[in-house]
């Protein structure tokens, strides 16, 4: 028999008993409905908490800091840094060090010193005053919050020298405070990250204050595109280096939510196995009532492979189609979860997620479709192995015999 032949005598049988066929489609249909709903929720879910992740962070932005693979520590020494700024998919590379210093009226300031022209490149700094620091100069730039700060409590102004106090330890131990003069010149505007509360200087004066050689604290990385982050955060993970960065965030939103639509599609899926054995039964139940007429075919030539196949493809047909209806009944659950489940969803997620409320909570992509019939049509195949065993290996004496 030909493929075409198969198919036409499997949806001729479907149709035969057309109420019993249509109930076990409902079956797989309502399964496979009931898994995409959910999954759709759950990556709908997804999708806003990247997005916001995205809106409000710098994603191509990652810091590279001193690492301990293989049990020795891996500093980020010029070489290094080097070679991170040559790699594929960064657009610039600034070495940094850090320092903790403090106000005369013991105001914390988190430090950090970077070459001008690797600040400029990397960062591409917005001032809301003043201007960027030069290079070789004790001149730095404010981070918004830390301005409001000491420019309230302290006083401090733009262009005017502030005396602040390095922490030392003498060769007894005991700490000793050096004063240092630093020149404010410039505000970075508000960024939403560390820089906001930072003070930002001439790597070449901030290190020097503590006489550093040989390493750098870290490397600031600007990479070329979003896509490119996870790439370079792995070549930058194998030089034995640690790399950090905002896209942390949305590793650990993809951790949670597959776990969280893994539980959904789980629950969900329950209903699957209830269509498989649907399609079981009524596929065992189809076999036995035409044992007379498969026998017949046995006796005039069908191979156990061919009614082993007539079957399967049976249940492909019943598959298909169960399938293709989900997928139609899962879109119509998605949208039924917007428009009537969506406020008791974003009530329950909290304040982070109150932007849904203007869009889909949902999110139906074509590859989930794909997959409902996919997952369908493989399930109603796999559900009917065994009625289809039966079949192809009734003898075909004894199955003639028979009678409806």
């Amino acid at each position: 028999m030909k493929l075409l032949d198969f198919l036409s005598y499997a949806a001729g049988q479907v149709t035969r008993k057309r109420m019993r066929a249509v109930l076990t489609i409902i079956g797989i249909a309502v399964g496979i409905a009931a898994v995409i709903g959910t999954v759709s929720l759950g990556e709908g879910i997804r999708a806003q908490a990247i997005g916001a992740i995205e809106a409000q962070s710098d994603l191509t932005l990652v810091e590279v800091s001193a690492g301990g693979g293989g049990g020795a520590m891996h500093l980020v020494t010029g070489a290094r840094a080097q070679a991170i700024a040559g790699l594929p998919g960064v657009d610039a590379a600034a070495p940094l060090v850090r320092d903790s210093f403090a106000s005369e009226r013991q105001t914390y300031l988190a430090v950090t010193g970077l070459g001008a022209e690797g600040f400029s490149a990397v960062l591409s700094p917005s001032y809301a005053q003043g201007r960027g620091f030069s290079p070789g100069t004790n001149e730095v730039v404010l981070g918004a919050d830390i301005w409001d700060t000491l420019r309230r409590y302290e006083g401090v102004r733009l262009g005017e020298p502030v005396t602040v106090l390095v922490r030392a330890y003498a060769d007894t131990g005991s700490p000793e405070d050096r004063k240092i003069v630093l020149v404010p010149v410039g505000v970075l505007r508000e960024r939403g990250d560390a820089f906001d509360t930072a003070v930002v200087g001439d790597i070449s004066f901030i290190g020097a204050v503590r006489e550093r050689e040989g390493h750098y604290d870290g490397l600031l990385v600007r990479a070329s595109m979003p896509a490119a982050v996870f790439p370079l955060v792995d070549r930058i993970e194998s030089l034995g280096l640690s790399a950090t960065g905002s896209f942390e965030e949305i590793e650990s939103v993809n951790r949670l939510m597959d776990m969280v639509v893994v539980v959904l599609a789980f629950f969900a899926a329950v209903s699957l196995v209830v269509g498989a054995l649907m399609i079981m039964t009524t596929m065992v139940t189809s076999v036995y009532e035409r044992r007379h007429e498969i026998g017949i075919a046995m006796a005039v030539g069908a191979s156990q492979r061919e009614v082993l196949t007539l079957i399967l493809l049976e249940c492909a047909v019943i598959g298909l189609i169960g399938g293709i209806l989900g997928d139609a009944l899962g879109i119509a659950f998605a949208w039924l979860i917007d428009a009537v489940g969506k406020p008791f969803i974003v009530a329950a997620l909290g304040e982070g997620f109150a932007g849904i409320s203007t869009t889909g909570i949902t999110l139906v992509t074509p590859l989930l479709l794909v997959f409902g019939v996919v997952a369908a049509v493989g399930l109603s195949v796999l559900s009917g192995l065994y009625p289809a065993r039966i079949a192809a290996r009734q003898d075909p004496v004894e199955a003639i015999r028979s009678r409806r």
